[in-house]
């Protein structure tokens, strides 16, 4: 300033001067228009290039950026004149990478918390919530001890891994602890005033043997659902799949190890005895008892029409990770829309071009197809194509997609060309010579690779990947000379985040089609499988077609929660079917079982489900749109759940009536035994089986009196084991008439005709008894004819013998007249052939139903 004697306020407005001329002599220049340069001349901008394998979405680079920026903004007269702003993926990466922790560090611990309450409201004990949250934490610790031990990297896709436990481990746990509950209150009741109360390793110990089978059960159910993510060709899935897998057993072991080992220490608040059972929590049950009671037919055919609705809403369901991840009025996406508004869009898509297998002129090693007229027009066309300039295409079809610029050698050569009219190869051969030299480059340094940029603005991934389907069979008709491949951060994220999409959708079905096949072996029936299963299907069916009805598409995050939901509704049908196993043969009464099961298992489901849906409500406090929708949408899925298990899988039992796999296997026949009983002759072990466990079982004390004489009975006993006296007594004296051994039936009138007892029965050692009613014979029937065809000739015979029997005894009375049965018999000649035409069709005629 001293040297040219100017003032500093002349050289600036010189400077500024120079500085418009320069600016505007580039507006409309291809190579800075939308680049660096906004079409008014308004914005500028700097682009800045990382080294390879440097990490631009690190906190270190990101918050050097920060700073460096936020420095010149601070300066009251760049500020009041200047907006500065910056975007790109690897900002985007950094802001979700930094959200979700703030998430798990902020949600995780409230989301416990709420967690802590309502099992405080459940169990009404602070010392109660040490079990489920020591159970839970420990299959946490361990699960992520195993990841650290491997040494794999938990990323946004395996962080699910850590709800699906809290998940999992609280139901389980939840449930055991109801269990213990229940077992010591029937256990008090069971014990006379003046014994002493049921010790802790009593009560314990009736609870494991009570919840080991299912509780295993559900775990190996569920983990089959999760390893069937394994088979997902990306690898994030299949991890999520593994850790899951493993978190689960881990929590079966802990709930069935250290669940009982705590309750040595923490006494339970006792339930009240069932009679005084009448609080607001009752008082609903009994509303929902009722309604299944008196609807259980329209509830079934209600959720197979919601189903049915659901899945219409299937139809529209899309896969598409949206950009929408972030709030509008946040700094990223207030700083991502100036950019995009003033600027071309910050997403890019790299096109590649190589010279083809059977380019012309092979044998001139000088000719490189690459650098030819043939190639730019072939880009030009292309470029017309892209931006719609002759007509419309197939890319204005593409929703949420906007393309900007294509940064190629076309428009460079038409700037200072003119125009491309007569371009020959000489010029284009001249013109990346000059370009190699100075700029810019759009061939290699070996000059075999030729690339082609665009500047886009996408919605999501879906319109990314529809960009790249088209291009993938429009570019071969254009430039057929060439190979053509893609390449780019949006693509290649695009392209992972719906493949991990896609893969979590498959494997939840591949899941479904796995735990069907376990519960068939379960149920000892296909048919059975689907009606088991169904509550689940109704449950993800619900859950997709949501997502379709409210055009919502399926993400990453969202993709996850059909596996929760899967997890949890497996163990709230085993839950549920292994209390009504148990009530059945109290009761033998399929709809009295199942009407008397729901109040017992509905309040764990109850309590597990809104701690559960409590803490992922939370995840709506989170800036991330993604993280508000999975944990609205895991929230609402699971209440869902809650409620067709509540109401169509009682419905269901009631009307179809189920066996179990553990019944099946606790029942020790073979083929000596089932030899030695009447009812199962002509039978296979596996028949014997099917055909006892669609009856029931009764076991007696010695001395347990089983009914009276002149007692009405519908029932009709096989002796399994022990034995029974049967006696008649009168003014207060017992005759004992016979002692029924095992294989021995009797009560067959009982069943035929709701007879008189003509004597009575009690148990002379401890005894097991089958017991048959109408109420097995009729799904017997439906489910296993060639059973039920074998059982009921069985039973023909039985009354075949049963008569032939009270004919010789009538015959042996000192005052029989044989002469006069003699005369009888003669008068009648179709006895003999009415006694050896009984058939299974018409006995069961004669029990008032039609044989098909």
């Amino acid at each position: 300033l001293v040297n040219s004697g100017e003032s500093s306020e002349k050289l600036r407005v010189e400077a500024e001067t120079e500085i418009n001329k320069i600016v505007s002599s580039l507006k409309n220049h291809p190579l800075f228009e939308g680049d660096v340069l906004s079409k008014n001349l308004s914005t500028a901008a700097l682009i800045i290039t990382f080294r390879p394998g440097s990490k631009p979405e690190s906190d270190n680079t990101q918050t050097i950026l920060k700073g460096l920026l936020s420095k010149y903004q601070k300066d009251s007269e760049i500020a009041e004149t200047l907006r500065i702003a910056y975007a790109g993926q690897p900002r985007q990466i950094n802001k979700a990478s930094r959200l979700i922790r703030q998430d798990m560090a902020l949600i995780l611990p409230l989301s416990l918390m709420l967690i802590v309450v309502v099992l405080l409201i459940a169990f009404r004990s602070i010392k109660a919530v040490i079990v489920p949250l020591s159970v839970v934490l420990f299959g946490i610790l361990w699960t992520a001890g195993i990841i650290g031990l491997i040494g794999d990297e938990l990323n946004l896709v395996t962080m699910a891994c850590a709800p699906i436990i809290v998940c999992v481990g609280s139901a389980y746990v939840i449930k055991f602890l109801n269990q213990y509950q229940i077992e010591s209150l029937q256990i008090r009741e069971a014990k006379k005033s003046g014994v002493p109360q049921p010790t802790i390793p009593e009560v314990v110990y009736a609870t494991l043997s009570s919840v080991t089978v299912p509780v295993t059960v559900t775990a190996i159910t569920t983990v089959a659902g999760f390893i069937a993510l394994v088979v997902s060709p990306i690898p994030a899935v299949q991890q999520l799949g593994l850790y899951s897998s493993v978190g689960i057993i881990f929590i079966n072991l802990f709930t069935l190890t250290l669940a009982p080992a705590l309750l040595h220490f923490i006494r339970l608040p006792d339930l009240a005895p069932t009679e005084n059972q009448s609080g607001l929590l009752d008082r609903f049950f009994q509303v929902i008892v009722e309604w299944l009671r008196l609807y259980s037919k329209r509830l079934i055919w209600i959720w197979l029409t919601v189903a049915a609705f659901a899945a219409l809403g299937i139809l529209d369901l899309s896969i598409n990770s949206s950009t929408k991840t972030f709030p509008e009025d946040s700094q990223l996406v207030k700083d991502l829309r100036l950019i995009e508004d003033e600027l071309s869009g910050t997403d890019t898509l790299r096109l590649l071009f190589r010279a083809g297998n059977e380019s012309e002129n092979q044998q001139d090693f000088s000719y490189n197809p690459l650098k030819t007229a043939k190639t730019i027009f072939g880009l030009k066309e292309l470029q017309d194509w892209l931006f719609q300039v002759k007509d419309v295409t197939e890319i204005g079809n593409i929703e949420g997609l906007r393309i900007d610029k294509m940064h190629s050698p076309v428009d460079v050569l038409e700037h200072y060309r003119m125009g491309l009219d007569k371009l020959s190869d000489k010029e284009v051969v001249q013109f990346f010579d000059k370009t190699a030299e100075n700029g810019p480059k759009f061939l290699s340094d070996a000059e075999d690779v030729m690339q082609v940029t665009l500047r886009m603005r996408s919605s999501g991934s879906t319109a990314f990947l529809a960009l790249r389907d088209l291009l993938l069979q429009k570019v071969p008709q254009l430039l057929p000379h060439l190979q053509f491949s893609y390449t780019g951060g949006g693509v290649l994220s695009s392209e992972s985040a719906n493949n991990i999409a896609q893969g979590q959708i498959n494997s939840v079905f591949l899941a479904l089609v796995i735990v069907f096949v376990i519960l068939s072996m379960l149920f000892l029936s296909w048919k059975m499988g689907v009606i088991a299963l169904f509550p689940n299907v109704i449950t993800i069916l619900i859950f997709f077609g949501s997502l379709g009805w409210l055009n919502i598409p399926i993400g990453v995050t969202i993709s996850v929660i059909a596996a929760i939901a899967l997890g949890i509704g497996v163990d709230d049908t085993i839950h549920f079917l292994s209390h009504y196993n148990e009530n059945a043969n109290k009761l033998r009464n399929k709809r009295k079982a199942s009407l008397k099961t729901l109040p017992i298992v509905a309040r764990p489901m109850l309590f597990s489900t809104i701690a559960l849906s409590a803490g992922f409500i939370l995840f709506a406090l989170s800036e991330m749109e993604s993280q508000v929708l999975f944990g609205t949408f895991t929230a609402f899925t699971l209440l869902v759940c809650l409620a067709i298990d509540m109401t169509y899988l009682p419905s269901v039992v009631m009307e179809t009536g189920l066996i179990t796999v553990w019944d099946y296997v606790g029942l020790k026949f073979d083929e000596q035994f089932i030899e030695g009983i009447d009812l199962f002759q002509n039978m296979t072990v596996r028949e014997a089986k099917i055909a006892s466990l669609m009856a029931y079982t009764e076991d007696l004390e010695k001395g347990t009196l089983l009914f009276t004489q002149g007692e009405i009975g519908d029932e009709m006993y096989v002796v399994l084991s022990g034995s029974i006296s049967i006696f008649l007594e009168k003014n207060g004296k017992r005759t004992d008439l016979v002692r029924l051994e095992k294989g021995n039936t009797f009560g067959e009138m009982g069943l035929f005709r709701k007879a008189e007892r003509s004597a009575s029965a009690e148990a002379a050692e401890k005894t097991r008894l089958l017991v048959v009613n109408r109420d097995c014979l009729e799904p017997l029937k439906k489910r296993n004819p060639k059973i039920a065809a074998k059982l009921f000739l069985n039973l023909a015979n039985r009354l075949q013998s049963s008569l032939k029997e009270t004919d010789e005894r009538l015959l042996t009375q000192k005052d029989f007249d044989l002469t006069s049965l003699e005369a009888k018999l003669n008068a009648n000649e179709n006895l003999e052939q009415t006694e050896i035409s009984i058939e299974p069709a018409e006995f069961w005629e004669k029990l008032g139903k039609k044989w098909r």
